[in-house]
């Protein structure tokens, strides 16, 4: 079922950037911020760190089952019935993660763009757009990435430059005011974004070597954490803690800030295509992701003939899963982050472990 064309491993870590950045920045500022306080920059650059480290789980899994995708790994894994189970489970997060999205985006327009054009709308042709670049194949979504890049990094540049006479250092002082408990707490809500990284193990068999594989996926996780924490930390030091935690989408609002002398302003709705690009690419990945999974798990020939019932549900799930804002955010900030810590984390070592012992000599 899958493409016979391989990607190169440059092709693989800016898939891996874009999709780390991903909707995450729009609202990772304020997350950091509501927690971290002035702090939120030091709670970012701590992910860091743990981005490497759950480079180095992810692709060490990978390697020992490659060229496995994350369903075959559950199930040479974990056995036949408790790898199917795990395999559903995983599925189900690709699934919420994807309806998430959807409401992320038609919240978005609705609000901040298009207020008088209805959600379910915009859902509908954003959903569209991304089934028919699903079914071109996981190739055509890596090569279509690479090609947008350049806009992507471009774009981030004219904001993080345009804005940056507008800085405060003061705005993040005191440092460490509060002690080392409010940055964990910011932390933990950003490590739950960066463990949605395991669905990329979905595609990392496309990859011609494993070894420069593992080494792309650790730099473009490295790389994309590295641009949420300089633009969660630019967005504190221009509008303060308390206004970045207080927005929905700060990143937005910062664009709106934009004044270069009297000719060169109110950029935002340029600004919105950057946040457009890496989300197209996200809810790409997971939508092929969960359709190849599905036709994996239920044995299907062709993952194709999954993407349009699977477009359906999603366009539900969204509306229902996610009813209203208050309740995404309620969500987002006290259920999100331990949800993505099973997947993200405790299934992946519990797996790791699980192949440690069944090729140890006495396993054996």
């Amino acid at each position: 079922m899958f493409d016979n064309d391989k990607i190169d491993t440059h092709q693989f870590t800016l898939l891996v950037i874009l999709f780390v950045v991903g909707d995450a920045l729009l609202y990772v500022p304020s997350w950091l911020a509501s927690s971290a306080k002035q702090d939120a920059w030091l709670a970012a650059a701590v992910g860091c760190i743990e981005g490497l480290a759950i480079a180095w789980l992810y692709t060490t899994l990978a390697k020992r089952h490659f060229p496995a995708t994350l369903i075959d790994l559950c199930r040479s894994v974990l056995g036949r019935w408790a790898g199917t189970a795990a395999a559903c489970s995983f599925v189900s997060f690709i699934l919420v993660d994807i309806s998430l999205m959807l409401y992320e985006i038609g919240d978005f327009i609705t609000t901040q763009m298009m207020p008088e054009t209805p959600i379910e709308v915009v859902i509908l042709l954003f959903t569209g757009v991304i089934v028919l670049g699903v079914r071109q194949g996981a190739v055509t979504l890596v090569r279509s990435s690479e090609l947008v890049f350049p806009s992507f990094v471009l774009l981030y540049l004219m904001l993080v430059l345009f804005i940056s006479p507008q800085i405060k250092l003061e705005h993040a002082q005191p440092v460490l005011s509060e002690g080392l408990k409010p940055i964990m707490e910011g932390n933990l809500r950003f490590l739950g974004n960066l463990e949605e990284s395991v669905i990329l193990l979905m595609l990392f068999p496309l990859v011609r070597n494993p070894d420069k594989g593992a080494k792309a996926f650790a730099t473009g996780l490295a790389v994309g954490t590295i641009v949420l924490t300089v633009f969660s930390t630019v967005s504190i030091l221009v509008m303060g803690s308390d206004m970045t935690a207080l927005l929905a989408y700060p990143s937005y609002v910062l664009a709106q800030k934009v004044a270069v002398g009297k000719f060169f302003e109110r950029i935002e709705a340029i600004m919105a295509f950057l946040w457009f690009i890496t989300v197209f690419v996200k809810i790409s990945v997971c939508y092929y992701a969960a359709s190849y999974g599905i036709a994996q798990i239920v044995k299907l020939p062709r993952y194709r003939s999954v993407t349009l019932p699977l477009a359906m549900i999603l366009m539900v799930l969204a509306l229902v899963f996610v009813p209203n804002r208050p309740y995404f955010d309620l969500f987002a900030t006290k259920i999100w982050t331990p949800y993505t810590l099973t997947f993200g984390l405790f299934l992946p070592l519990l797996m790791l472990g699980a192949a440690w012992l069944r090729r140890s000599p006495g396993k054996r």
